[in-house]
């Protein structure tokens, strides 16, 4: 008796708050409701979802506790259909008759991490339910601003009278991909864009970054006019229309997308379909070469974004690196589309810059499904922007180096060859001399093809008579690389190689390319994109780094030293863990491998 008052009480007293409430729903295009569905969120939220889910006849699993007995009346109350049982009393019974009714084609929901604890843990078992049953679970996320959290072990929340409350249903997750991990990631990341929508700094900080978009939309777009047609369109959004709802996979410049190609690999030994953008030609290029479907990545401003992805409908994006296009992502995962990261790498200059508008940053991030850190310093750095990271190593140690074509040697004089890629302005200089100094061969490959005369007067001034490679030369003293996409197995000739954008402010180029052949590498001390390679091939004694010319001519003869090229072996930095670890992140994004 006491319990039915109770429950009476608790009916009218949630009815009068729930009223007060500003309700949001985020749902998907799929997501299902009133249907045989399980629905599943974490424990401290269902005081808001008794209110909204309310007269669904929705059978709902409610431990046998005195605690219990008061939820379940409360709960029957307001049309739900309790069954009692948990983890640690009546559980199996209870989870049967929650299968039985599933299979009648009644809709039913299920905490996971209920009644104890701990917090956002699955229990174990729980996944058994919609397998047997044979029906998809909607993960939920929970939000509201203002709230506040009792000190229990759930942080029960209680959304204050007229509070902004945001519910978050996700895409559902097919039986026979349901597991424990699957299902974590899923609540977790609805209970993010929950918390995302409902956060009032980020709100506000979107919005002013929309704005600031909205303002610059007719320079960007006169900035457009010089690029060919066909990019213009993918860059305002206007993509062919794509059916099968492919996994989208994001990287910027042509290295980030040689760091997906594992992804790709993957993706394609299961037939999923996938559809690929980037943002440098050389990277638009290389997706054309390769026969790949993709385009150029929409301008992050809302009508090109929202055009963007009305067309791909993705079911999944996968992010190569860090590459933060705030209303890109924003709406991203604000749509519930699954997203994760692989190859996460935060400089300390780009963690600066990310802090002044870290709210944001942090709650997008937070929304991924998982994401995989290159190194320790990365995750580190991450995780002082509120965002959680597992290391994973870089997925370009997991990709095979092409061999160099036989034909190319014939190019080059007989002797020691230095390669020199991706060099920037103020660097030809330096390893020419370096080269001139140690009877090297010099095969430099400029970073950006419109500085190819540049470099070639700057080996003439170095006392060199150069030669361009599509001249096809024989037997040449320098060579002058001007065309793109060999560089990979170009290293493959070197007897050492020089990473270039590290004599200079830019942070480094991969220097795993070289790495990967066995060649030595000898870098400049600005190399912080790749601090954690360089380190660990260093400490392998097959990287030096050096900052003058004195300095660099120095570690070429240590590095070419008899016993020094006796232990030249080729790097593999965790491809195995990087591997293991992408599978798996993919299976918890729900995309079939």
């Amino acid at each position: 008796m006491k319990a039915e008052t109770a429950g009476t009480a608790g009916r009218i007293l949630l009815s009068i708050l729930g009223r007060t409430w500003r309700i949001t729903r985020l749902r998907t295009s799929t997501g299902l409701r009133g249907d045989s569905v399980l629905y599943a969120f974490w424990h401290g939220v269902q005081l808001p979802l008794i209110f909204t889910h309310r007269k669904m006849g929705i059978r709902i699993m409610i431990s046998r506790s005195r605690d219990g007995s008061l939820v379940s009346s409360i709960c029957e109350n307001m049309g739900f259909d309790p069954v009692r049982g948990s983890s640690s009393r009546g559980g199996v019974s209870a989870a049967r008759e929650l299968v039985d009714a599933l299979r009648a084609g009644y809709p039913a929901a299920i905490t996971p991490d209920g009644p104890k604890g701990p917090a956002e843990i699955v229990k174990r078992g729980v996944s058994l339910i919609p397998r047997r049953s044979d029906v998809p679970v909607v993960p939920y996320g929970v939000s509201a601003f203002p709230a506040i959290n009792l000190r229990s072990w759930d942080k029960f929340m209680i959304p204050l009278p007229f509070a902004k409350l945001v519910i978050s249903e996700g895409r559902p997750i097919p039986p026979e991909h349901c597991n424990p991990e699957t299902l974590y990631a899923a609540i977790n990341s609805e209970s993010r864009r929950a918390a995302l929508a409902a956060s009032p700094i980020a709100s506000l900080t979107i919005s002013i970054i929309k704005i600031a978009a909205f303002i610059l939309t007719p320079l960007v777009e006169l900035l457009l006019l010089f690029r060919p047609e066909a990019e213009r369109r993918e860059r305002r959004g206007f993509i062919p229309g794509i059916s099968n709802r492919p996994v989208w996979l994001h990287g910027s410049s042509l290295g980030e997308l040689k760091g997906l190609l594992p992804v790709i690999e993957e993706l394609k030994s299961t037939g999923t379909p996938f559809f690929v953008t980037c943002s440098t030609p050389a990277a638009r290029e290389f997706i054309k070469n390769e026969n790949l479907i993709g385009a150029f990545q929409p301008l992050d401003t809302p009508h090109a974004v929202s055009r963007f992805l009305d067309r791909l409908q993705p079911s999944a994006l996968i992010l190569a690196e860090t590459e933060f296009w705030p209303i890109l992502l924003y709406e991203t995962v604000s749509r519930g589309i699954a997203a994760g990261m692989v190859n996460a790498r935060l400089s300390e200059k780009s963690a600066g810059r990310y802090r002044l508008i870290k709210p944001l940053f942090s709650k997008i991030l937070s929304c991924f499904r998982g994401i995989l850190a290159r190194s320790e310093e990365d995750s580190e750095r991450f995780l002082k922007l509120g965002v959680r990271t597992e290391q994973a190593g870089d997925g370009k140690a997991a990709v095979k180096p092409l061999e160099p074509d036989p034909a190319w040697k014939a190019k080059i004089k007989p002797g020691g060859i230095l390669v020199a890629g991706s060099t920037r302005k103020g660097e030809e200089e330096i390893i020419l001399e370096i080269a001139r100094l140690t009877e090297l061969t010099p095969v430099i490959v400029p970073r950006h093809e419109n500085r190819i005369s540049e470099v070639v007067r700057a080996a003439e001034k170095a006392g060199f008579k150069p030669d361009l490679w599509t001249d096809n030369p024989t037997g040449s003293s320098c060579l002058i690389v001007n065309i793109r996409g060999i560089l990979a197995s170009l290293y493959g000739l070197a007897d050492i190689a020089f990473v270039g954008g590290t004599l200079v402010p830019v942070g480094g180029h991969n220097i795993m390319e070289p790495l990967a052949h066995g060649t030595p590498v000898i870098v400049g001390p600005e190399h912080y994109h790749f601090a954690d390679v360089v380190k660990t091939a260093s400490k392998n004694n097959i990287c030096r780094v050096f900052s003058t010319v004195d300095q660099g001519t120095a570690a070429v003869e240590d590095l070419l030293s008899p016993q020094m090229e006796s232990s030249h072996k080729p790097a593999v930095f965790y491809s195995d863990v990087f591997l293991t670890k992408m599978k798996t992140l993919l299976k918890t994004m729900g995309i079939a491998v």
